[in-house]
């Protein structure tokens, strides 16, 4: 297996519009009930079309193509692990400090590329209450004919320094 583990500033207006319409992040309070504080959320997009992710490109009708998640990866496809966060703590200069541990579980229940603490997103400006941003790391992945054909798990777990908050996602696709 091919993995690599790139991190890479991105806009916050340019993640807003890749979500998928069910990843969508954004809340609006209704007028009648008290708002809850805000905390640490994160979202595992993965996909085979990283492209859409990384470098999107406004179709004909002037929207943005959405990335969508995968399920089932053949073998030699190249397939991307982002994380797309939302309300972190601002420190007093505006910043949040958010790290990540990220990690794989293959079919055999064996874990690969364990990272921990990895940025991401790591003195950066706080994205606007209650949108969502995508992270400054990732992870790719191509599955070679060797490794096992199966359920595959990616597990996220974010850390906001800050708050003190922990933020876990995870979501599984099949290797063929």
């Amino acid at each position: 297996m091919k993995l690599s583990h790139h991190p890479r500033n991105l806009l916050a207006a340019a993640a807003l519009l890749l979500l998928p319409s069910g990843l969508l992040l954004a809340q609006t309070p209704s007028s009648t009930s008290k708002a809850a504080p805000a905390s640490l959320d994160i979202r595992l997009l993965v996909t085979a079309e990283p492209e859409k992710v990384f470098r999107p490109v406004r179709g004909p009708d002037g929207k943005f193509s959405m990335a969508e998640p995968v399920k089932v990866v053949p073998k030699g496809k190249l397939i991307a692990a982002v994380i797309f966060f939302k309300d972190c703590k601002a420190d007093a200069a505006g910043n949040c400090n958010v790290e990540l541990d990220f990690w794989g579980v293959r079919p055999d229940r064996s874990t690969f590329q364990d990272r921990k603490g990895v940025a991401l997103w790591r003195n950066k400006p706080a994205p606007h209450p209650g949108f969502s941003q995508l992270g400054s790391s990732f992870m790719k992945l191509q599955f070679e004919p060797k490794d096992l054909s199966g359920t595959y798990m990616l597990v996220a777990v974010a850390h906001d320094r800050i708050s003190g908050t922990d933020s876990r996602a995870e979501t599984s696709f099949e290797v063929q």
